[in-house]
């Protein structure tokens, strides 16, 4: 005698109602993988441009800056050696008074 025993014990109720809801999820996911990967793309080529852009800037600033540093280093070290003037004149000078 073969008893007619489930397998596995099943709730039928609750099986393909919660199958369409699952398949309709994954029908939707599938609809909005294409647009989402576009957006994706176009935003990851806009911060590679921003890149590209912001390197090229610094590459052509970088002469410009150091010019203009080593102007200015200069401009400060003749300053200071036009206003001080050797100790022996100004021992002189304190002597003659």
């Amino acid at each position: 005698m073969s008893s007619t025993q489930p397998f596995t014990p099943t709730v039928f109720v609750a099986g393909p109602p919660v199958l369409l809801l699952w398949a309709g999820t994954v029908l939707f996911a599938l609809m909005l993988a294409g647009p989402f990967a576009l957006l994706v793309t176009f935003g990851l080529v806009l911060v590679a441009v921003a890149a590209l852009v912001a390197l090229a800037g610094a590459i052509l600033a970088t002469p410009y800056l150091l010019v203009r540093h080593l102007r200015v280093r200069l401009a400060q070290r003749r300053r200071v050696s036009e206003v001080s003037t050797p100790m022996a004149t100004v021992a002189v000078a304190r002597a003659a008074r």
